[in-house]
Formats: C-alpha cells, structure tokens, sequence
C-alpha cells in the first residue's frame, strides 16, 4: 500500500522508523486503531531520542520518553506545536497500551497525522532542508497481491448555481483518481469512471460547504505511448498554454478555464503534446543517461586512470542499462579497439540496437561480430575505432586456450584490445577455459570491464573501488526521491515495480525435508518411469489447497481476485520430467485447468544458463496474446527463460524447486519486475515471489543481502540499516500462526550463520566466514599465542607475525566498529576525526585478522572429515567442546598437526564462531544422512561431491580424491569407473560417465566370493570403488534373474552382503575407522568388516610378520585376493626429519595377498629418497613388480600438495613376471637409450670424479678462533663448510689477506653467489681437486624435470675451493680440461643421462652414475672445440643413438651455450 512515510527510507538514519510507521497505517486500515496508537508511539519515542542525540544533549542511562520530551521542551529544540504533538501522541499511545479507552477512526487518522507532521519536521530539521514534503493522505488498504495501477483523470468544479459560491465561477480542478478491481466500464464519461471520481471528490470535498459538479472522468492512459499518466501532466500543459490558476481558490489543482479547455489539455498528454496548441513533441534522439549511470562511467574511468588498477566490475542489477552506458564509456574514453564477450554462444541483440541508440557510428565507430556487421580482419586493418563482438563458448574452443577445435580466433588473441568487457559475466567465466579466453584477450594495456546483475561468484576478485553497485534498493530509493524532489516531472524510475515476497509452509513437510531440514521439491515432485508422480495424491492435494479461499493462508491463486491480478505468472520447477508431469496434472485442474493456459517451456529440454531461444519466447507471448487482460497463463520452467529475456506480463515467480543459489534465484525472482503497461490492466505497480520452502529463501535473500553488509560477523547498527532497507523495498511476508506477518530484520539476520556455515562446508573450512571478529580484539598476549601456533602449523601465506599490535592492545569497540562502517559509506573529506581514526583502526586489526586466519587455517581444514565421521546421534549439535572431547588421543595425534594438543586448541576456541561451526557441523551430517536414501551407485556419487570439498592438510595425511580412486583401481584391476576414458569428467556428452573397465585382473578378482582388503584407509574411497563394482555385476545379475521386479530392500540387501563378506578394511586410528564405515554404511548401523589394528606401524618397524599376524588376528585369517591403497607416506618425530614408511605397508600387503596395488611415492624407482637402499634395490630387481603410472608433479594427483619424486601406481602379483624395472624411467625412449649407454657406465661413469665441498681443520681453527666452536653445529665437530659459513664465522674475509688464502665460492642473502677468502691452514690438506682446475655444479638444482638446464656451472682454477653449496666435476691439469668438461654438462645428452636419476632439486654425485666418463684431453674420441650442439652430435652417434632417441632428447631437453 502507498505510505505516507516513504521519505523516510531515503536516509539511514531514518530508515529504522520507517517500518513501524507503515505498519501503524496498516493497522489503521485494518481497523486495529489501539495497535496502530502503540505503533505511532513507538516511532515518536525514536523521534525523540534521535532529536536530543543530534542535538547532542547528554541524558541518564534509561531515560524515558518523558526525559526525553522534557529536554526537547526546555531547551526548546523544537517549535510548540511539534512539542505538543509529541505529548499528544505519547498520551494517546499509553492509554491504548495500558487503559480500556477505545479510540475512533478520526482520532486515530489525527494521531497519525500529527506523527508525520513531526516527522517531516525532524527530516527538514536534521536531515535534509530541502526536503519536500507531500501532503498527507488517508491511508487506503491495497488489495493483497494487487499487481497494477490504473488511473483516470477527471474535471469538476464547484457548484455556484446559486451564486453563493462565485470562486467556482470559470473554474476547472483536473484531478487523478485510482481504480479498484475490473469489472467496470472504462469508455470515456462512463457512469463507473464517474462513480469513482464522485468517490474521491468526496474523500476531500465533505468539510467545504460547496456542492461539486463532475464534468468529466476518462482514463488517464495515452494509447499512442502505452503510458499511464497523473494530473500533473495536465497541469503542466496548462500552465504552458498561458492559462492561469484560479484566484480565490487554493491547490495547484485548479484552474481558470473552462470545460473544453481542460479536455483539450488532456488530450495533448495523451499526444505527447507540451501545449494545447503545440505539434506533437518528437521522441528524443540523443540518450541522456541518468545520473546512476553517468556514476557508473565516472567511477570506471577514475579506476582506470591508475596504472595499477586495470579491470572494473559494475554490479548493476537488470534494467540498469549496462549496454547503453558501457557504450557511452567507451564514446567518453575514445578507445579504439573494443571486445565484447558473452558466455552465450549467440551475442545478445541489445548491444546492436543499443550501438544504434547511441549513435556510435556518427563518433566514427564501426562494429563487428560473427555473423553480423563487418569482418574482424577487416575492422583490423582499417584505422576506424571499432567494437567487435564474441561469444566465449565459441573462443574456449581455441587452441591457444586449451580448446580441442584447433586454430582459430588466433587473430582475435592477437589484437591488443584497449577494452575487454565481459556481459553477464556471471555466466560460465569462472572455469578454467573461459579464464585462459579472458587472459588470452587480456594485453599489457588491456582495461577489463565485467558487467553482472548477480555477481556473488565474483565481488572477491576486486577491491571495493573497483566495484561500481547498482541495486535494487538504490533503485527504489531513486524512485522515491525522484516524486519528493522532482513532483512535477515525470519520474524515470516509476515503471519500475515493487518487489515482495510471500513465503508460505508446505503441508507434510517433514515428510519431505531434506538434509537441511527445507522442503524438498525433487522428491514432491518425484517422477516415475512413465512420468506419473509417485506421490501424485499430495502433488493433487497442494494444487487444491492454494487454490482454496481461506483468510489464514491466503495463497496467491486462493481467490478469483487474487487470480484476476496474477493474471500471468512464472512457476520454477526442479526438473523436466517434473515440468511435464505437473503441467499434464494442471490441465486437468478444476481451477487451474479451466482459467489458465500451462506452457511448460522445457518440454523440449532444458538450459544451463537460463537463456531460451526466439522460439520459446514466441510460445509464451502467443499463449499470452496482444490482450493479456483477457488471458491467464502460467509457464512452467527449471532454468529457461530466467536470464536474459523479458516477459513484461509476468507479475510473478513461484519457486516450487530447490534452488539454493543466490545467483540463480535472483535472476529468475526478478523476472516478475519487468515494467509492464497496458489500457485494461493498468501500469504494473507490484511484482512478486513465492516460495514453498521459507528457510531456504531466507537463506538466498540472506546471503544476496550479505554482500552489501560485507559479511562481518559483528552484526552493526549500519548492516542492521542496510538490511532494514532492504525489507522495506521489498517486504518478506511469511505465514505465521493465524496470519501473515513481516520478516524483521532480526529473523533474517538469523539466516545469515546458515550462509556463513554452507560457505564453509563448501570450501572445506578454508574459508574466513568460520572465525568471530575476537579476531579484531587481540592483545599483545594473544600475539605472542598465536606466533608460538604458527612455529606449529606454519600459515598458508608467507605472513609475519607483528610482535606488537599497534592500537594501545585495544580491539574495536562495536561503537568503533559502527563509526569505521558508517564512515567508509561517505567521501573521505566528509568523515569526522572519529570515523577515519575508526577506520584506519579497523584496516590495521583486518589485516592482522586474515594473518591470523591463515595460521589457524592450518587446524581448520582438517576439522570436516573428523565431523563427518564422529560416532553420535545425527541430531547431537557438535560445538567446539564436543568436537574435542569425542575425538579419540590416538586420532587426534593422527588428523592434528604436530604439537597442536586438545588443550592448545581449546585456548583457540574462542576465535571460532560458535553458530557457524556447530551449523557447519549439522549441515556435514545432514548431507551424507541424506544419501542413505539413495542407491549405492548414486550415493557414491554424491559422496564424491562431499570429500571433494575436504583438503589435504599435510604430507602426512594425503587425501585421495574420488579421480585418482578410479584411475588407480581402473588401471590396474578395472572395475566401473565413474570418470571417463581420460579420467577427466564425470559425464560425456552431458549424460554419467559410469562404464565398466576391464583389465586382465578384471574377471578374476570381480566374483562373489572376492576378499579384498585396503592396507590404510582415511577416508573409505577405496573400498568403496570396489563395493560399488561389485555391486554393479550383482544388481545387473538380479535385474536379469528377476525381469526387473525388485524392490528397494533387495538391493540394500545385496549392498550389506558386499559389506560383509567382500570388504576388508584396516584404518590405523579409531577415527579413520569410523569415518571408513560412514562412508560404507552412510547412517544404518549396517555391519562392516573396518578393523582398528593399534600400533601397527610400531609393530611393522620391528617385525613385518608380527603386524601381518595383528591384520590376520583382526579377519580371523581371511585370506585376500588383492591388497590396496594409498598408505601413509611418512611419520614425524619430535626432534627428527620426517621419516618415509610407506615402504612397510608395501612389505606388509605381499605377505597378506599374492596380488597389490599401491600409489605411493616415486622415489624408490630412481634409488632415491630415505627409504632403504637395500629395500630400494629389493623393488626394482623384483620381477613380479611393474609399474602402471607415473607422475613426477605430485599436484596432478594430490593437488595443493608436493611429493618430492612424483607419485607411481604399482601392481604385483606374485604369479607372474613382469622383469625387473632395473633403472626406471618413464619414457620408452629414454629406456632405450640406457640400455645403449648401460655397458658405459658399469665400470666407469662421470660420478668417479665428482667431489664435495672442502672441509675446515677444526683444530687449527679453533687456535686461532675459538669462539667458533659454539657457532659449528654437531657441538663443533661439523668439519664441512656449509652455507651459513660465510655469515657465521669470523674467519672468512672479504679480500685476500695473504699469500696463502684460498678463495671459497658460496651463497649468501637469498641465494646470492659469492665468494670469499681464508687462509688455507684453516682448510684440510687432503682435497682431491683443490689445486687443480674443476667445473662447479649446483648441489641443489631446479626441481628434477627431465633436461632442464643447470645453474650457471663456472669453471674454478687451482686454489678455489667451494662450501657445501657446490659439488665439483674433476681434478684436471689443465684449464682447457676443464673447459671440456664444463661443455660437456652442458651437453643435452649428459643432461639426459643425468635426468634418469636426479628427480628433484637434489644433485649430490650419486645422481650423476648414468652419465658416462669421457676423456677430456686433446686425444679424446670427442672433439672438443666444437659447440656445445656440435659435441651432441658426436656423442649421439658414438652410443649409437637412432633418429627417434636423438628427437628426444631434442625435444626434452632444454639448449645450454
């Protein structure tokens, strides 16, 4: 209903008054005159308060209202009768809260009156001088779910028959009226116009003594440009064609004239005439954007101006005009060369028309795309400015992006655009294809400009200054404004609707909830086979029941008038089967199918971005006809025709689906607000949204609304007001008790953990919304706890620590945490001190708060999967205090870092938000609680999806993801694989992936009676594979025995038998083994074959057969047929270096089954790493072993995590002979090429005559430097130089100090090579190459890819020595050996020779035994002055390398000079 106190919405500090003043107008329309008293006390004691604040006069702690008044009477901050108005008001308010009194509809409306005269008082007083106000009106209630305005315009005058009366003489009053309801003649003078102008006449005419006498009455709507108009207009018309108002009478209304006159100006509205005598005005030719719009290009182009700010987002919701006023910046800047990308594979018709609009071909510019416009190659080479535009579906598909299509676009790439903008960016521009695209398209200059209505997957990506916001809100406020500053103009932002929300509780919802406890559409409306609802009785049932008429839920198809306004309406559905089946129900509908035509839009698929073609656009507009006031119509829909299309006859969107996305609700929810004007169904006043499941739209309007409070968790006075905002633009109504009742801003804010929980599920507690701002309120003792945690779990970003917090140890306070928020809103000039010291606090205590995050980050992730295995109740909350009281000691070592006890982190606790993490925890176990009912096949799945979101937090707890379960396990012994060939997707060609794959371990592992046992398992995943596989081949055995007749207790029959007698199971911690069960057994207590076996890696570093005999002991002997898994890689130990022992649980699975397979890491194949050398030399002569796959970037399988070596899948089988891997390598080629140089290096190889760095004579340097003794390490027996020699002792010099100094090349500050002197006495005498020439080699060296090249190796002359930094190549005579030698690991075949060891950084002597020794002097068989390219060629064909073996090595192997 229209307020008389919609200026108070305008300004925050009115904004909180403004819902309780409506609300008084409604309860006066509903005749509730004592409730809508206390209400309008309620606002004036606000008033109050707000008048001695900004007076700034200090009062007691609770003062009354009556202290209150009393301060603004005796300082006489108001005038009298403001004064006195409040005394009346408070009056009235405590007698209808406390006494029997019953007050009148007229004493009510005065009360109401004397609050807005107070109110317009207090905005012109303290908030705005040039406030403007309206007069005040009676209240009218508006009818529920009334979607459109129409209004008729009308001429009186008064009745001077009599002569009594002579002002009226010659003149006229032109005035507006609304019309209620349909059913009325709406012809020109028509007695039912008439009756309603008689009406309003009435409202104000009653107290003047005058009779009036209507002329005329004819609907205020101009057929020629579909608008509705006021009495304004007329008005101004007038005033234009010199007629002047009436003397004697008062109100800008009337005027001296006469009849036909005033009709005549009626007329010239309607024509777009500005006078009576005027031609008819001829529509504007040049856009003028308005003023939000000309913000948008103002704030783009200051952004640009810096060098470092090079890409803008504006966040301007639908209708803003992104097109017009992106094209306008473009005009603004003169850029040349343009691109304008749409994830859309075809670019939308806008940006043509749009081009045109704005004349841009007469700024000289030209345009371009596909398939309209000019050519690309042409637009580039003429020296016109041009705009060319492109679909990025079509781009991705580039070769030079990744794409699969091949060469193409490659001119596109190649121009340096000087601006990129990107449409709907929402859309697709978050993966990893269209990001190449982007950055593809991006140059050095490029300026980056993405426009989005709903861009909640992007606002992270920029700071607040690049972010330009155009929302809702600013919309509606924009709105109203524009009719209190500007009454006589027409308003640009009238057409655009009001927006509410009606949320209604489904029956038998319990029923049907899902994991979150929301109501769930999907199984509602569940389909059968032949596309019947399973449950069609109650589907029937609700289609019944919102369309019965009943005053306590009031649905919105309830009644023939609620009908009559959502004449034409939006339904989302949760999928196409659903659709079809619902409208098929629908038809058949006794109310539904008798007044609406159904279109189910979807009926021939669906869209994954909610575009539609022409085609289904046509349907909808046919169905609706050119006369939508005399069709009903209701389309139905999953995701097509919510973005990008406008169907301006909508007046609403139900939500009959679980849509949890903002982004998506909102795109479809707006849908209704299209501006929509027609001469039978007036200008579209109201639109609206349904939804059935109110905590989850809470939710997405919470989460919508969280963007703009910037998501703190110290909920402010100004989030409280923007929140408050929003509700009073667009109210959320909810069924409550007897009625509908308002959301306050409270119950939203609510909503608001629920998002903040979902958002760290989903990135699997890594996320900043799981800690509290006690962040903000940190001490300097605090610090110092946090330090000693980061010495613990290191931070996930290079950060230091402070050692002091530099804000007088004080946190915010929350009045410094408003002032800092309220001001950011405002100019920099505009702040008080206050504010701006607020804000520079509170940036400081930020930064250091995402420094803080960051090390509690490294506890945080590895919280979701000990929840989603904790043995309690699924409906037992679990709080920080359970958390840690349920997890097992043992377990807690195991998942917790190193150091972290149960007590250190209990200190943390308090960091954490207690809400977020409980809720966190709910959701966690709700959703996999949810699978239960589902099939094994689909459940896994779905469990996919959850551990997916779980992070690997350290070396030592190496998570498995779902991919590289199937790639292993389907590489070696098959199985159905949920991944596609390359093991890339989980679907092709948009349908499951989900094949069988066979492997020649396939049919004899894969039988009933198969016993397969994971060695170590985490997370369950691999048992799991092998369940689901078995299950596969034995519900495809009963499908086939039973013709399909199964029921669903069949199949959990079959999935129990596979748990019991086919899956074995050893967890090394009371936690992995209960989050392996869950994973198998979900939330049903079915029995599971997961053994906890104590001790078992102690038990195996004694004796691998006394821990085979502990796994034995705990399968009562089972036999297995194959062991599998991933085991752990190492263990920490206090004091030590990490130590490898997943070489145990290898020893362990080959003498528990005759076949295994393991992924593990890789650097016992190249005889490297910490594990045993003779265990080492054991695997690689083991002919029974093979190696399936090999990775040396550890990230391609574990991602975020590195294994020095690379990861290796290895299968055994103890029945079959593979040979022995010997010297691995994972390239054929080079394979070869080892068996060629092999016979080489047997006796001799290039690691012969490499040495280590020099050693001191500590004796005599501890003469001389004594003090040196405590600064060696190993307590002064450490005899090499290492590399902090140089900066730690005393007795290395700058220059040479003697004849007898030796020059000693090292590293110092980063890495820096340098070198120094020191007298050779302090040196051993022993070394083998001191006195001789050398090469130096990095001992340490890139990251060990095959053929990379060697850092800067020099050549050192007799008297150099090197630290520990070095290894050196040689003791020769003579410099040109030497120099031989250094071209010769430069060499690309050395380099080869030495990538078949060296897989890391590492580069000690022993990886160089593959390279073969040459003879370096004058008389070798290699000639070495060649080039470093020529000796290649000679050393090719001398171990006779073919054509296919020199091509690789070419190719590999990176050139040195």
């Amino acid at each position: 209903m229209k307020s008389n106190f919609d200026f108070l919405t305008i300004d925050m500090n009115t904004q909180t008054l403004y819902a309780t003043a409506a609300e008084a107008e409604k309860l006066y329309t509903g005749e509730h005159y004592d409730s809508a008293l206390i209400a309008i006390r309620k606002v004036t004691e606000n008033a109050a308060k707000m008048v001695v604040d900004f007076e700034y006069a200090k009062m007691r702690d609770h003062a009354t209202f009556n202290d209150h008044l009393c301060e603004i009477r005796d300082r006489q901050f108001a005038p009298k009768l403001i004064i006195q108005n409040f005394y009346d008001i408070k009056k009235y308010g405590n007698d209808a809260a406390h006494n029997t009194t019953v007050y009148t509809k007229v004493e009510t409306l005065s009360t109401l009156e004397k609050m807005f005269t107070i109110l317009v008082w207090f905005n012109l007083t303290y908030i705005d001088k040039n406030f403007k106000a309206r007069e005040f009106f009676e209240p009218v209630a508006e009818q529920m779910y009334q979607t459109a305005e129409r209004k008729l315009i009308y001429i009186q005058t008064g009745d001077n028959s009599d002569g009594m009366w002579p002002a009226y003489a010659n003149a006229e009053k032109i005035g507006d009226a609304t019309i209620e309801g349909f059913e009325y003649n709406l012809s020109p003078n028509s007695d039912d116009l008439r009756g309603i102008a008689e009406r309003r006449i009435n409202q104000y005419m009653t107290t003047s003594g005058a009779k009036h006498v209507l002329q005329w009455a004819e609907l205020a709507h101009s057929d020629l440009t579909n608008r509705w108009f006021r009495d304004h207009e007329v008005h101004e018309v007038l005033t234009r064609s010199n007629v002047q108002h009436a003397d004697h009478l008062d109100g800008a209304e009337w005027f001296q004239t006469d009849l036909d006159t005033s009709k005549s100006a009626i007329k010239a509205v309607k024509e777009g005439r500005s006078a009576i005598n005027a031609a008819q005005t001829k529509p504007a030719t040049d856009i003028v954007l308005r003023p939000e719009q000309q913000a948008a290009v103002d704030q783009t182009v200051k952004v640009f101006k810096k060098p470092s700010k090079k890409k803008m987002l504006w966040n301007a919701k639908m209708r803003f005009g992104k097109t017009l006023t992106a094209l306008e910046l473009i005009k603004e800047e003169t850029w040349q060369r343009v691109l304008i990308m749409t994830h859309r594979p075809v670019v939308s018709d806008s940006w043509f028309e749009d081009f045109g609009k704005m004349n841009m071909a007469d700024e000289g510019y030209q345009y371009g795309s596909k398939h309209k416009g000019e050519q690309l190659n042409l637009l580039s080479e003429s020296d016109k400015p041009f705009i060319y535009f492109a679909s990025i579906q079509d781009l991705r598909g580039s070769e030079i992006v990744g794409g699969k299509v091949g060469a193409k676009n490659e001119l596109l790439f190649s121009i340096d655009w000087d601006l990129v903008i990107i449409d709907e960016a929402h859309e697709g521009t978050q993966t990893e294809l269209a990001q190449n695209v982007i950055k593809a398209v991006s140059h050095d200059n490029t300026k980056l400009l993405t426009l989005s209505g709903t861009p909640f997957n992007l606002l992270d990506n920029y700071d607040d200054e690049q972010v330009y916001t155009w929302d809702y809100v600013m919309e509606q406020t924009a709105k109203i404004k524009w009719s209190l500053e500007k009454p006589d103009q027409p308003n640009p932002y009238e057409s655009l609707p009001k927006v509410s929300m009606y949320t209604f509780e489904m029956n038998d919802k319990a029923q049907y909830a899902d994991e979150t406890k929301s109501f769930n559409f999907k199984e509602f409306f569940r389909v059968d086979e032949n596309g019947v609802f399973v449950h069609e009785n109650d589907v029937n049932g609700f289609l019944n029941e919102i369309t019965k008429a009943n005053k306590q839920t009031n649905y919105p198809f309830s009644t023939v008038a609620f009908r009559n306004e959502l004449r034409h309406t939006l339904w989302m559905l949760p999928g196409i089967k659903e659709a079809a089946a619902l409208k098929k129900l629908m038809k058949n509908h006794p109310i539904f199918g008798q007044e609406y035509q159904i279109i189910n839009v979807v009926d021939n698929g669906d869209t994954v971005d909610g575009s539609a073609s022409k085609t289904d656009l046509e349907r909808v507009r046919q169905a609706i006809t050119d006369n939508p006031s005399e069709t009903k119509t209701i389309t139905l829909t999953v995701r097509k025709l919510t973005t990008g299309v406008n169907v301006k006859e909508w007046t609403a969107v139900m939500f009959l689906s679980n849509t949890n996305s903002a982004m998506q609700y909102l795109q479809a929810a707006f849908r209704a607000q299209t501006p929509f004007s027609d001469p039978k169904l007036g200008m579209k006043t109201n639109a609206y949204i349904f939804d059935f499941a109110p905590d989850r739209a809470l939710t997405v309007m919470a989460e919508s609304t969280s963007l703009s409070t910037k998501t703190g968790k110290l909920i402010s006075v100004d989030q409280k007001h923007e929140m408050s905002q929003l509700l009073n633009f667009m109210p959320i109504i909810g069924n409550v008790g007897n009625g509908m009742k308002s959301y306050s801003v409270d119950n939203l804010l609510t909503q608001i953990k629920k998002v903040y929980a979902e958002k760290a599920v989903r990135s699997g507690f890594d996320d900043d919304s799981l800690y509290s701002d006690e962040l903000l309120m940190l001490n300097n003792a605090d610090v110092e706890s946090f330090k000693d945690l980061q010495k613990i779990v290191g931070s996930t970003k290079s950060k230091k620590i402070d050692n002091k917090v530099n804000v007088n140890n004080q946190g915010l306070t929350q009045e410094e945490y408003d002032k800092a928020n309220r001001g950011e809103k405002k100019p920099k000039k505009q702040r008080t001190e206050e504010e701006q010291k607020a804000i520079d606090k509170k940036k400081e205590l930020s930064n250091q708060r995402k420094t803080m995050i960051s090390v509690l980050r490294g506890i945080s992730i590895r919280i979701p999967m000990m929840i989603y295995g904790m043995p309690i109740d699924i409906d037992e909350d679990v709080d920080i205090d359970t958390f840690i009281n349920k997890v097992d000691s043992q377990s807690w070592l195991e998942f917790m870092p190193r150091g972290v006890t149960k007590g250190k982190f209990k200190s943390f606790a308090k960091y954490y938000d207690a809400d977020v993490f409980i809720e966190a925890g709910r959701i966690i176990r709700r959703k996999v609680k949810a699978l239960d009912l589902l099939d094994p096949v689909q459940r896994a799945e779905e469990l996919a999806t959850i551990f997916g979101s779980f992070k690997n937090p350290d070396k030592e707890t190496v998570l498995t993801p779902w991919r590289v379960v199937n790639m292993h396990l389907g590489k070696t012994i098959g199985g159905l694989s949920f991944f596609d060939a390359t093991y890339t997707d989980t679907t092709v060609d948009g349908l499951p992936a989900n094949h069988w794959v066979k492997t020649d371990e396939t049919d004899s592992l894969f039988h009933d009676n198969m016993h397969i046992l994971e060695i170590n398992s985490k997370t369950g995943l691999y048992p799991l594979y092998v369940a689901i596989s078995l299950y596969k081949l034995a519900f495809d055995k009963l499908n086939a025995t039973q013709a399909g007749k199964f029921t669903v207790a069949d199949q959990e029959e079959l999935w129990q038998s596979i748990l019991q007698k086919n899956i074995f199971v050893v967890a090394k911690t009371p936690m992995a083994k209960t989050i392996t069960e869950r994973t198998l057994a979900g939330y049903r207590g079915y029995k599971t074959n997961v053994a906890f076996v104590d001790d078992i890696v102690e038990a195996a570093k004694k004796s691998i057969d006394d821990s085979v005999n502990k796994i034995k002991e705990a399968f009562d002997d089972m036999k297995f047929d194959v062991v599998i898994g991933n085991p752990p890689y190492q263990e920490s130990i206090e004091g030590t270096s990490d130590n490898p022992i997943y070489h145990l649980f290898y020893e362990l699975s080959f003498k528990l089954a005759d076949k295994v397979t393991l992924i593990t890491p890789a650097r016992f194949l190249f005889n490297a790493g910490k594990t045993p050398n003779n265990w080492n030399a054991n695997m690689l002569s083991d002919v029974h072993l093979k190696v399936v796959k090999y990775w040396q970037k550890s990230n391609e399988v574990f991602p975020n995590t590195g294994i020095k070596g690379g990861v290796t899948i290895v299968f055994r089988d103890n029945n079959m002979n593979y040979g022995a891997i010997g010297t691995f390598t994972p390239f054929e080629e080079l394979s070869k090429i080892i068996k060629k140089v092999e016979p080489f290096v047997e006796t001799k190889s290039l690691r012969d005559i490499i040495y280590l760095q020099n050693k001191f004579s500590l004796e005599k340097l501890y003469e001389d430097y004594p003090s040196a003794k405590s600064i060696i390490s190993s307590g002064g027996k450490e005899r090499r130089i290492v590399s902090s020699s140089f900066e730690n002792l005393a007795v290395f010099s700058e220059k040479r100090q003697s004849k007898n100094d030796v020059q000693i090349w090292g590293v110092m500050n980063s890495n820096k090579r340098v070198f120094k002197f020191i007298d050779s006495k302090y040196l051993e005498n022993n070394h083998l190459n001191l006195k001789k020439y050398k090469v130096l080699v990095p001992k340490s060296n890139g990251s060990g890819d095959l053929g990379e090249v060697l850092s800067k190796p020099l050549i050192g002359g007799p008297l150099i020595g090197f630290s520990q930094t070095f290894i050196s190549i040689g003791a020769f005579e003579t410099e040109n050996e030497a120099a031989s030698a250094l071209k010769y690991v430069k060499s690309k075949f050395a380099r080869t020779m030495l990538g078949v060891l060296k897989i890391t950084q590492d580069n000690p002597p022993e990886k160089w035994a593959k390279v073969p020794l040459q003879n370096f002097t004058a008389n070798s068989d290699i000639d070495w002055t060649k080039s470093v390219t020529e000796i290649d060629q000679q050393l090719y064909e001398k171990y006779g390398l073919d054509d296919t073996e020199i091509q690789f090595i070419e190719t590999h192997v990176k050139a040195m000079v």
